[in-house]
């Protein structure tokens, strides 16, 4: 290529920047005209057809869907009502529900989301809201915000698009709410416990079993509110649909009454009893640090006769997470009896361990693998909060599958819909499981067998990855049979292999699942095998090491390798002898994903047959080791060969 043209001198990286800047703006306008023509524009024209029709719009950082299923069994009381599906707030959202809404209607109840800066501006012109709710301004997009104070301006907006006759419902608790309140020259219905509050809230009183049931005053007077929800921070959104109802007119009588039977959308503290007899809290729409406090107080004053968390991913935070999620362990444990994390920053809890062995605290990041675990671990009377971020984490899983098997344990699935409503959830509902989801059956498990050790081979199954980095651990435990003279069985959790190696009774594995996925077909052949955890060595590929090396590792975390990763989650430690073989190029600087599954040239093959073979001959040296008979070998280097350098695996 000329001088003149080279792409890496500065003055043509900035034009490529531009470039592509430009086409993103392209996509993002078709992508806005698309939505504009299909919702948009046909929402704007049908507003005008429902000139008699009372809007609603509810907006805030945490309460506004429990708020509109409230305030639309309160208005619905009187008249016929619309109000936003679940949680579909978002322009498109907000345009389906206008579209949904018919004349006859009296009222129509919108959600509104304020995700970023300018994100109300259409919805707020489209909906025209009469009543405008405000619950409470967090931390809630603080990312898109920068500052709270930012976010409070945005969902502001909502009181700001009354007419001069509207009508605001705001906490009175909150300081920028209240400061929006008195500065917007419409009249206001104040709710909360400070003085002044229209609807003012007395005692909020919810211990499990018992429901959520309020004492307020109005006009001087003390009325019970009594309601199927639970939590007392779900108190604020029973008050906000009260003061909807008084701003459109509601007897207070008839919203009470109304409010008894109310339900609201899943994932809000929501009780599940399973057919089993563990009852779950699902709270698992959204988790951001600041919503975390009302659940936890919640599980400590409950009755039960033990009491469980699972959380998931957490968001909106300061702290690093390596900090955050053992700070977070740590207060579960002060009230659970059992705290299991699941995700991507699930290993991270660990660090709060009590000690070693310490089994109340436990950690997988494959969500699989989470609930291959808790079918086991839950028992009937346990109180199970289950506490996420729905679109990252889909902790939802775990509940369907204590009422049926699910098939689909997809850990990077983010889909905003609902899990109960997708298609791949269950086998033979429409569509298959994604590959590599198996689930095994839960395993039998067989009397502790301590003479037997189990060899693991990783690697992904089918013969077109048979010459990849990401099967050299199978490969080299195929030796480790042939020398046996073992032969491979089929088995529920892979191929097995019985062998006998100087005298010692080992079993061989090759895990049939997705190298990812590997942890449930281990740990469930441990225990069908009766071999404990510290008895099995893992043989697996490591691009921190040069093609050819060898090395044994005792200790320590996975280095980066999701498949060791999901092994020493599932068995839930990190003393198995692991035997890894280098498979990185020299002087390939690429990223682990990029290498893992190209296969290997011939001169590589040359280079690698000598390092699969030492490492059967280590697996060999190892079992004798995890038996008690001899120190765990030493690492392997050939001449001339030494650490890799690594791009990020």
């Amino acid at each position: 290529m000329s001088e003149a043209f080279d792409c890496r001198k500065p003055a043509w990286t900035a034009y490529a920047r531009r470039l592509l800047a430009k086409v993103d703006g392209w996509r993002r306008g078709a992508a806005w005209h698309a939505e504009y023509w299909r919702f948009l524009l046909p929402a704007f024209v049908h507003r005008q057809r429902l000139g008699s029709v009372a809007f609603v719009g509810i907006t805030g950082s945490a309460g506004k869907t429990a708020t509109k299923d409230l305030s639309a069994a309160v208005l619905g009381a009187v008249g016929p009502c619309r109000s936003t599906d679940r949680s579909t707030n978002e322009h498109v959202g907000v345009a389906e529900t206008v579209l949904a809404t018919r004349p006859r209607d009296r009222f129509s109840v919108v959600e509104l989301s304020a995700g970023g800066p300018g994100k109300l501006d259409r919805p707020l012109r489209l909906v025209r809201p009469r009543i405008a709710v405000l619950t409470l301004v967090a931390r809630d997009h603080y990312t898109a915000f920068k500052s709270v104070d930012a976010i409070a301006e945005e969902k502001g907006k909502v009181v700001s698009a009354l007419p001069a006759d509207g009508v605001a419902v705001l906490n009175i608790d909150d300081p920028r709410v209240r400061a929006i309140g008195e500065a917007c020259g419409r009249r206001v219905i104040w709710i909360g416990t400070g003085e002044g509050a229209t609807l003012r809230l007395v005692e909020a009183r919810s211990r499990y079993p018992e429901p959520l049931v309020l004492t307020i005053e109005h006009g001087g007077e003390r009325h019970q509110v009594r309601t199927g929800l639970h939590g007392t921070h779900l108190a604020l959104p029973v008050l906000a649909a009260l003061g909807v109802g008084v701003a459109a007119g509601v007897p207070l009588a008839t919203a009470i009454t109304a409010l008894a039977d109310a339900v609201i959308t899943p994932g809000r503290m929501q009780v599940l009893p399973a057919p089993d007899g563990v009852v779950f809290l699902r709270d698992d729409w959204k988790a951001p640090l600041w919503s975390f406090d009302a659940p936890l107080e919640f599980l400590r004053q409950a009755n039960a006769q033990r009491k469980v968390l699972i959380i998931g991913t957490l968001s909106d935070y300061s702290l690093s997470a390596s900090k955050l999620y053992p700070k977070i362990a740590r207060q579960a444990l002060e009230i659970g009896e059992l705290v299991v994390f699941v995700g991507p920053h699930a290993l991270r809890a660990l660090k709060a361990r009590r000690h070693p062995d310490d089994r109340a605290l436990l950690a997988f990041p494959d969500i699989g693998d989470a609930a291959a675990q808790l079918r086991e671990l839950l028992r009937p009377g346990d109180l199970v909060l289950v506490k996420g971020s729905h679109k990252a984490d889909h902790l939802t899983r775990i509940i369907l599958d204590r009422f049926e098997p699910v098939s689909c344990w997809d850990s990077t699935c983010r889909r905003s819909m609902f899990c109960e409503t997708c298609s791949s959830l269950r086998a033979g509902d429409g569509a298959p499981a994604a590959a590599g989801m198996i689930r095994p059956e839960p395993p039998v498990p067989s009397p502790s067998r301590t003479g037997l050790a189990v060899v693991v081979g990783l690697g992904n199954p089918g013969d077109g990855y048979r010459a990849t980095p990401h099967n050299v651990g199978q490969r080299a435990v195929e030796i480790l049979a042939e020398s046996a003279g073992a032969a491979w069985e089929p088995a529920p959790e892979g191929l097995v292999a019985a062998a006998k190696l100087d005298g010692k009774e080992v079993m061989l594995l090759q895990p049939g699942v997705a190298m990812n996925r590997s942890g449930s077909a281990v740990q469930a052949f441990l225990a069908r095998m009766g071999c404990e955890a510290h008895r099995c060595i893992l043989v697996h590929d490591d691009v921190d090491l040069v093609l050819g090396d060898v090395r044994v590792k005792r200790e320590g975390g996975d280095g980066g390798h999701k498949g060791v990763r999901s092994v020493l989650a599932g068995l839930d430690t990190g003393g198995l002898v692991r035997i890894r073989i280098g498979v990185r190029r020299h002087g390939d600087l690429r990223r682990a994903r990029a290498l893992v599954l190209e296969r290997f040239q011939p001169d590589e093959e040359t280079m690698l047959a000598p390092a699969l073979a030492r490492a059967a001959s280590l697996a060999r040296e190892s079992v004798r080791a995890v038996v008690g008979d001899t120190p765990v070998p030493e690492i392997y280097r050939p001449s001339g060969i030494g650490e890799a350098t690594t791009a990020g695996s």
